[in-house]
């Protein structure tokens, strides 16, 4: 009776509540619009970074590895982060992402002052006790635009749109798409599917998109338009859906796709925290890799002859296990048994994902070297090959730096951060410590300090 009560007591409150904002934050695809492949400028070695989720637990870490990056120096004498042809980032990594995109290496600078110094977390609807709050809930999230979008553009982002990210490093912020439950990217691939300019779109709504915890905060609508479409979805697509052997995320990615066309089955996105598919944000790489419809791409031919060696380094902010109730026959009590569930819910398909995209950089090397190997010697100079170009002369790496990666009592400190949108500054300081030692003494970024 108490619960009931206090249900129809949301629901009495919800009626007199205004009404959520739901306009979508993107319009249709322009009749000028036009797709260009991306010179990434690889030569000879490249980074490519994944930044993990986990609110500004997530933000300072990756933020410390990013400056270490900046740092540290190549054989060249040049910064690393200089290197850097890629990012892809989930909800708080995203944010950190996107400012790099947005203001270079050296505006790194200001993202602290702009992004971590600032009690974000003071400002939003957090009480369950509050009868506003049930209504807010029963529409979809606590907290609307107002609390997560509109205070990314004002604060942090400045109006920014998605256009204005550098074309290098080449930025993607990953969503989760409600419906479907696939990854749902702010790139080329996902937005062709919908029929939408990526361009004008706020850098506050993509990174909103990724960050939008379910029920803290109220899903992004983004808005399909079928109508406006000048070409049918690429080849691959229907390819991947009956393709039983490909892997299963990119079956359903297509899948998604092709609901994206069908306004009988779908007319809005509803997007919610990356991390609720992939906390890493290597699921929507597979589907960009496959969409590429080239053996190099998202690499430009100009790129595939001159790389020499890709580093992909995941940086990961995953809080660390705890409770005492593991030592006890009786187990978790309710509230750590769902604690422990939302838990296992987020780590076990980032963890897939991981292991099918490590499968994905050994087939696209393998791909990359059999279309270096066909090129002739005109067509490979033309492309930048030098004197001595080896065809097979290619390395992909793969590495995950965490916490797991600090001695003992900093492994415990920082896994044990909460993740929220802010956290005191002192934690703050200790992550951006940590973010630069786990870069500074990984094997696979020293090996970058040294000739190849």
């Amino acid at each position: 009776m108490r619960i009931a009560a206090l249900a129809l007591m949301a629901l009495a409150v919800s009626s007199c509540a205004g009404a959520p904002n739901t306009t979508p934050v993107n319009q249709p695809l322009a009749a000028t619009s036009t797709d260009s492949m991306i010179e990434l400028g690889v030569d000879g070695d490249a980074i490519a970074l994944a930044l993990s989720g986990g609110g500004a637990r997530a933000a300072s870490f990756s933020y410390g590895a990013l400056l270490q990056l900046r740092d540290m120096k190549d054989t060249g004498g040049k910064p690393l982060i200089d290197r850097v042809a890629l990012v892809t980032a989930v909800s708080g990594g995203s944010i950190t992402a996107a400012y790099f995109g947005l203001h270079g290496a050296q505006g790194l600078d200001g993202f602290r002052a702009a992004a971590l110094d600032k009690d974000w977390q003071g400002r939003l609807h957090t009480s369950f006790a509050s009868p506003s709050n049930w209504a807010r809930l029963l529409q979809g999230g606590i907290n609307g635009p107002d609390k997560l979008a509109d205070w990314l553009d004002r604060e942090v982002f400045s109006g920014g749109r998605m256009r204005d990210l550098s074309a290098r490093p080449r930025i993607v912020i990953n969503a989760t798409d409600l419906y479907s439950g696939t990854p749902f990217a702010f790139v080329a691939p996902y937005f062709q599917a919908i029929c939408s300019d990526l361009g004008p779109v706020r850098i506050a709504d993509a990174v909103a998109s990724s960050m939008s915890v379910p029920l803290a905060f109220r899903p992004v609508v983004v808005g399909t338009y079928p109508d406006k479409c000048p070409a049918p979805l690429p080849a691959w697509v229907s390819q991947a859906a009956k393709d039983r052997a490909a892997p299963v995320l990119l079956r359903e990615t297509a899948r998604a796709f092709q609901y994206y066309r069908d306004p009988a089955r779908m007319k809005f996105l509803h997007l919610s925290d990356g991390g609720v598919a992939d906390n890493f944000g290597l699921s929507s790489l597979i589907t960009i890799r496959r969409a590429s419809e080239t053996p190099y791409g998202p690499f430009s031919p100009r790129d595939a002859v001159k790389i020499k060696r890709l580093t992909f380094i995941l940086i990961n902010a995953e809080m660390s296990p705890s409770g005492e109730w593991a030592k006890q026959a009786k187990g978790p009590s309710g509230a750590e048994m769902l604690e422990a569930v939302l838990s296992v819910s987020i780590n076990a398909p980032k963890r897939a994902a991981a292991d099918a995209f490590a499968s994905t950089l050994v087939d696209w090397k393998r791909d990359l070297v059999t279309y270096r190997c066909a090129l002739s010697p005109d067509e490979a100079t033309r492309l930048g090959a030098g004197p001595g170009w080896d065809c097979k002369d290619v390395e992909f790496k793969f590495d995950m730096i965490s916490f797991a990666d600090l001695p003992q009592a900093q492994f415990e400190k920082l896994g044990a951060a909460p993740t929220q949108v802010s956290l005191p500054k002192e934690l703050v300081d200790d992550l951006i410590t940590g973010g630069r030692q786990v870069v500074e003494t990984n094997a696979l970024v020293k090996a970058l300090q040294s000739p190849r």
